[in-house]
């Protein structure tokens, strides 16, 4: 049992850090090539696939703070993939790349997105499994540890 334990800690965890490396590559590509969001807000306007209110939050919404979200959309992608590579705060991260995937979607950006949103979910059912390999549960790891010495030593 404790084999099947750790194969699957392995298993999730390598599943996270291969989606982190995917946000970290979008990220970065993006922060590259100077991301801009202001030729894609027509694109969702007018096109016929995705919602009416989400064509209104475009337009009303994104279209009107450009620059904020020219910033927000890479660094949100890099911070994201850096978070799930890493393991720090991988719930949050999944979270918001779940968010991001969510919106790529509704704004019809069918590229890699719909995987990522599709492992992110997987992903957030299985976060014990997948944060087991991370910085965060190594530190929690420590704390524990620690309290532990504690403890047996103010019992002596």
């Amino acid at each position: 049992m404790k084999v099947l334990n750790q194969s699957l800690n392995m298993l999730f965890s390598l599943l996270r850090i291969g989606l982190g490396i995917s946000w970290f590559h979008e990220g970065l590509f993006k922060l590259q090539a100077k991301f801009d969001i202001s030729g894609l807000v027509p694109s969702v306007v007018n096109n016929v696939d995705s919602p009416m209110w989400y064509k209104t939050f475009m337009e009303h919404v994104v279209g009107s703070n450009v620059a904020v979200f020219n910033v927000l959309i890479p660094w949100g992608e890099l911070l994201v993939g850096l978070g799930l590579i890493i393991g720090i705060l991988t719930v949050p991260a999944l979270i918001a790349g779940i968010f991001m995937g969510i919106n790529y979607w509704l704004a019809d950006m069918i590229y890699i997105y719909p995987v990522q949103l599709a492992v992110g979910f997987i992903l957030v059912l299985m976060h014990k499994q997948a944060s087991y390999f991370g910085i965060s549960n190594g530190l929690v790891g420590l704390k524990r540890r620690r309290n532990r010495s504690k403890i047996g030593s103010a019992n002596v």
